[in-house]
């Protein structure tokens, strides 16, 4: 049997009139799987950021290295939220002068200052030394890198000194613990 073009066009017509009718539904559905994980969607941040690596730098030469496990940056902010934070300065010949960690901090990328909070770390290459307080702060304006909080020195030695706070600059040579309590002592 020879079927002529206007019958043929006849037997294909219904089943593609369906097909298109079951294509603009499914068009026209919301979509049920989500693009992210729900974690991810109930985040509030505009931007976030897996593994972030920034550079501090001055006048083109750099003066540290940012690194946070998760960024989390806001349209209406200039500041990023960092968790699991490591900051690293360098002096003028490239090496390591000290690295500061915590657990979560807010870094200014437009005057690269920051604080860390949570168990903050500051270990100073140089010298080997190490500060412990719960939130440090740095302003490269004022080449001054301080702790509001209470502190607990710990030099290469074992000295321990504690106090309600610090400052220094940053080639950490001048390294002021306040109000020192208990006076030094040495841990073996």
């Amino acid at each position: 049997m020879i079927l002529h073009g206007h019958w043929l066009r006849r037997l294909w017509a219904g089943p593609v009139c369906v097909a298109c009718a079951a294509a603009l539904t499914a068009c026209q559905q919301p979509l049920n799987t989500p693009v992210a994980d729900s974690t991810l969607q109930e985040m509030e941040a505009d931007n976030v950021i897996f593994g972030m690596t920034s550079y501090l730098s001055s006048t083109g030469v750099r003066e540290g290295r940012v690194q946070a496990d998760t960024a989390y940056m806001f349209a209406d902010s200039s500041v990023v939220q960092l968790r699991q934070m490591e900051i690293t300065f360098y002096d003028e010949e490239g090496r390591e002068v000290a690295t500061v960690t915590g657990l979560r901090g807010r870094w200014s990328p437009e005057s690269d200052e920051w604080v860390a909070r949570g168990d903050v770390e500051l270990f100073v290459h140089t010298d080997s030394s190490q500060l412990e307080s719960q939130e440090i702060h740095y302003d490269p304006n004022r080449d001054r890198i301080w702790s509001d909080s209470a502190t607990v020195r710990t030099l290469a030695d074992g000295t321990v000194t504690s106090g309600s706070s610090f400052e220094s600059d940053m080639s950490f040579e001048n390294i002021e613990v306040r109000d020192v309590r208990g006076g030094a002592r040495r841990v073996f």
